[in-house]
């Protein structure tokens, strides 16, 4: 079975109408530090992009001595979106790391990131 262009397209603006929300995909800048290191900045790459984030897990791990708070969530983005491992995604005054994206699918009609919570 396949899917003919139009179909893929038809799938892709009725996924595009379940995304609510909006994110700013960030990327970092590394600024040796005079020390053989690095300084990180984070910068705005895509502003605005249309998104639907979903949390998929919460819970507390053990770390350090005490619980940790611990948040997994699946963020849909337009198929289209350029966004890897290295970027980071802040919605409000929450960022989180990429941590997945999917990649390398026939027929994508959504690009989908794991998302942890910083």
């Amino acid at each position: 079975m396949t899917l003919s262009n139009a179909e893929l397209a038809g799938m892709r603006e009725a996924i595009n109408q379940l995304m609510p929300q909006s994110c700013d995909i960030l990327s970092v800048t590394l600024t040796p530090d005079g020390q053989g290191g690095n300084t990180e900045a984070w910068g705005t790459a895509s502003a605005s992009v249309s998104c639907r984030l979903d949390v998929t897990t919460g819970m507390e791990q053990i770390a350090g001595g005490g619980l940790q708070p611990f948040t997994r969530s699946v963020l849909s983005l337009p198929y289209d979106t350029t966004i890897t491992q290295d970027n980071r995604i802040k919605i409000g005054s929450n960022t989180y790391a990429v941590k997945t994206v999917n990649i390398d699918q026939a027929w994508i009609g959504v690009k989908r990131c794991e998302l942890e919570a910083l």
